[in-house]
């Protein structure tokens, strides 16, 4: 009886072992696929796919290309204004030996129409456009307006430019992509609110395909008094594409790292301290690719914040 109660012991013992170690085995699997730079080389002669994205936001790399005289060509082939083309707000990058892809950001100088006396005019207008063209000529390959982008320069939110990541990335070991963000923001000192949106963009069959569209990698909600006491709950993300493949295109590896600030300024003369306080929170999400794009559900839920 004695050595069936040993026994068990022991085996209940190995089975936890068991159990942790898978625990930690997955963790660190985890841990490598969202920080391995590259995947084994496919073979003789061709380069290693680089799976890390990027490991947070503040290390994203932004390409530096932006070739203003095929830019004037674009502009002539679109039949636009070059003047009305914001150069600040605009970026390129070389998408193959024959392509190059633009984010054009263009402003119209005109006014809303108002209803009533009590409507304020809210300004020029600002569209953002993805366009593929021929690096020789200009010529228009693919062209698609983000009707999400556009706004008026006096309304509450306002869009920065859309930043596209330095290098392509690749979805499988043939199909380059482009990455890019844009920032939302609002324009005030008490609602602290910012969204950085991550979007991904191929080219098949002359025209353009969103594989991802708008993932928030960076998210702020929170309030301030204008001074120093606030509170703020903030997202920040990191990208990775994983080993594993679903309709042809690797999984993506997105890690999430809440943080949780709070600050209160002393009032001495209402008995208030000076408060300072700091929680975070780490979670791991994978995304796959339906056959269309890597469709995710949003998660707008607060951590911390009430």
């Amino acid at each position: 009886m004695k050595k069936t109660i040993l026994l068990s012991t022991v085996l209940m013992f190995l089975f936890s072992c068991g159990k942790k170690e898978n625990v930690k085995n997955d963790a660190e699997v985890q841990y490598q696929e969202l920080l391995s730079e590259t995947q084994a080389h496919l073979g003789l002669g061709k380069k290693p796919i680089k799976k890390l994205i990027f490991k947070n936001p503040d290390e994203i790399e932004d390409s530096e290309e932006l070739n203003l005289e095929l830019l004037s060509k674009v502009a002539s082939n679109l039949q636009i204004k070059y003047s009305s083309i914001r150069i600040k707000e605009t970026s390129s990058i070389n998408y193959d030996d024959k392509t190059t892809f633009f984010v054009l950001t263009t402003v119209e100088h005109r006014k809303k129409a108002l209803r009533s006396e009590d409507e304020e005019e809210l300004g020029d207008f600002f569209q953002r456009k993805y366009l593929f063209v021929n690096r020789e000529d200009g010529s228009v390959i693919a062209e698609e307006f983000d009707e999400n982008l556009g706004y008026y320069d006096n309304e509450a939110i306002q869009f920065s430019k859309s930043h596209i990541l330095r290098d392509l990335v690749f979805l499988n070991e043939k199909t380059p992509a482009i990455a890019f963000y844009t920032e939302a923001s609002a324009s005030s000192r008490i609602v602290l609110y910012s969204e950085q949106k991550f979007t991904l963009i191929t080219l098949a069959d002359n025209e353009i395909k969103k594989v991802l569209y708008e993932y928030p990698i960076r998210l702020t909600n929170g309030d301030s008094n204008g001074g120093g006491t606030f509170q703020v709950e903030t997202l920040e993300t990191g990208m990775s594409f994983s080993d594993q493949k679903t309709n042809g295109y690797f999984d993506l590896i997105i890690t999430k790292n809440f943080s949780y600030e709070e600050a209160v300024e002393s009032d001495l003369e209402n008995g208030i301290e000076e408060k300072s306080d700091l929680k975070t929170k780490k979670e791991l999400e994978k995304i796959k690719f339906n056959g269309r794009d890597y469709a995710f559900h949003r998660d707008d839920r607060h951590r911390f914040l009430e």
